[in-house]
């Protein structure tokens, strides 16, 4: 089949938000979705974390394989007594200085700049999730525009770019309205600017995350921040649909994650130290587990003590606000950590998951959980394997492709290696080229595993698409 040429990629990615949200609070997303191609299906990774979404929608692989195993995790042969936080530009420069790279495997951007073609990424979001979605990005001469100015970018020179086209960078205010503008704006100015157009174009808006996060999930305000990212997008489409491009454009809009809504905060660190663990986020001397917080989070083992381990999981697995463990090596009770696509040498030796349901919130959506801390009690939270969390928006509208609704499971590790077909690029990737013009057959099966956390018991459920497993979710 010979398929229409396509010279121009634009991605836009709305932070967080939950597919079964879009209808009624974003109508040109809604009508965007029901005039393109909706992979219903489509899921996050775990831990469905911002840092780790990028790095695998960058790169089109898991985390087994990238290396960015959550938005924060410890790695005391590159910083110690502190976790590596993946929104800090700072600690991901440490990263490359220690270990020679950041991301373990080559991304879009790489492979874009193999073929002479350029990546332009307007990004709303934190600094470090604007790196990882290019991570190499001087080297590979393209730019990264950064909300968080010109220190919280590798391309600095872009910021005043984009100051000169486009006025003063946003202020910090929740909801995100005007950092959302900001962004539509310079995407428009700068990456889309007619012939100096960016072969792929890049925008992360940064809500509804963080309304989320901060106003709670079914509040006015993120209604707001919904109909601001809502606008962008509509500004985007007139853009791109009203340019010199228009007739060989791809766009796409994803998500990389959901939320739910935290109902219970444990302080499990105190909890583990009252049981005779001496766990840290911040590790000293005399730490022996060196942990993290939040919807999932991890546990090392500083010591080398055998029996630490064991131990520390048969406590967890006794505690009603923790729903799954998963762990590196085999140990009783808990989820073997490559089911979930982990297997690189970052990984750390636990996981768990607090629990989770798919009961009504407050404002009557579906998902609740416990955590760890991170967000005001109330507010969203995302991390863990619930179904609201690893559900995400994916859609197509490319030239000459399918439309309607796709039921066969995806992810964003499928996304990277659609594009580089599409591209003609060379890229080597864990996730496959998705079928955008012709429906293809395959045989889906369905995979349970079954668990039981200190909530109670669970399953795991996965999808296997020809050789790929996706990860759909535990309940």
């Amino acid at each position: 089949m010979s398929l229409p040429r396509i010279d121009k990629v634009v991605i836009v990615l709305f932070d967080g938000l939950r597919p079964d949200m879009v209808d009624g609070a974003m109508p040109t997303l809604a009508g965007f979705r029901d005039g393109g191609l909706w992979f219903r299906n489509a899921r996050s990774v775990f831990p469905s974390l911002t840092r780790v979404c990028t790095t695998s929608l960058a790169t089109g692989s898991w985390p087994g394989r990238h290396g960015i195993v959550s938005n924060g995790f410890h790695l005391p042969n590159v910083l110690q007594g502190a976790q590596i936080d993946t929104s800090d530009v700072g600690h991901l420069k440490l990263m490359r200085k220690k270990l020679g790279h950041v991301v373990a495997v080559d991304s879009l951007g790489q492979a874009l700049a193999r073929k002479g073609k350029r990546m332009a990424t307007v990004h709303g979001g934190s600094a470090g999730s604007a790196f990882l979605v290019n991570h190499d990005v001087v080297a590979n001469g393209h730019w990264t525009v950064s909300v968080h100015g010109e220190e919280a970018t590798q391309t600095p020179d872009a910021i005043a770019r984009a100051v000169r086209a486009c006025g003063p960078l946003p202020g910090a205010d929740i909801p995100k309205v005007d950092a959302v503008a900001y962004a539509g704006r310079v995407l428009r100015a700068l990456a889309l600017a007619g012939d100096a157009a960016a072969d792929v174009s890049v925008v992360w808006l940064p809500e509804p995350d963080t309304s989320f996060h901060y106003r709670e999930i079914g509040s006015q305000g993120s209604r707001v921040a919904m109909a601001a990212a809502d606008a962008a997008f509509a500004d985007i489409l007139d853009h791109v649909r009203g340019g010199p491009f228009a007739e060989t454009t791809a766009i796409v809009a994803l998500s990389d994650h959901g939320q739910i809504s935290t109902v219970e905060e444990v302080d499990l660190m105190a909890k583990l130290n009252a049981a005779g663990f001496a766990a840290a986020t911040r590790p000293t001397d005399t730490t022996t587990l060196a942990m993290t917080n939040g919807a999932a989070g991890e546990l090392r083992n500083l010591t080398a003590d055998p029996g630490l381990l064991p131990a520390v999981v048969d406590w967890l697995l006794d505690q009603p606000s923790v729903g799954a463990v998963i762990a590196r090596d085999a140990l009783p009770g808990t989820v073997p950590m490559d089911l979930l696509h982990h297997t690189h040498a970052h990984r750390p030796d636990l996981f768990y998951v607090m629990r989770a349901d798919e009961g009504a919130d407050p404002y009557g959506l579906p998902g609740r959980r416990a955590f760890t801390g991170g967000v005001p009690l109330g507010g969203g939270m995302h991390g863990g394997l619930n179904r609201q969390e690893m559900s995400t928006v994916m859609i197509w509208d490319v030239p000459g492709g399918r439309r309607g609704v796709e039921e066969a499971p995806t992810a964003l590790v499928d996304v990277a290696p659609t594009l580089a077909a599409m591209l003609g690029l060379d890229l080597e990737c864990q996730g496959r080229d998705l079928p955008l013009w012709q429906q293809e057959k395959h045989d889906v099966e369905h995979l349970a595993t079954q668990g039981r956390g200190g909530a109670g018991s669970f399953t795991l459920y996965r999808t296997r698409v020809g050789p790929r497993i996706y990860i759909d979710h535990l309940v």
